[in-house]
């Protein structure tokens, strides 16, 4: 019986870091997502940025 115990015992370990090895991979999946959505909101806001101070260049506005 001590072996069928030992080999239970293994299986439920396999089980277990099989499940972990699963979790790791969807939370670096959404932080890779994460980092994409970052990423992409500071390229949106590095292009807004150089468009107001291309505007305010161009326009005709004047210092109070």
């Amino acid at each position: 019986m001590d072996f069928l115990d030992s080999l239970k015992n293994i299986k439920k370990e396999m089980q277990t870091h099989t499940k972990n090895i699963k979790k790791e991979k969807k939370q670096n999946k959404q932080e890779k997502f994460l980092d994409k959505e970052i990423q992409e909101i500071f390229l949106k806001e590095e292009k807004l940025q150089d468009e107001f101070s291309e505007f305010i260049k161009n326009s005709d506005i004047k210092k109070i």
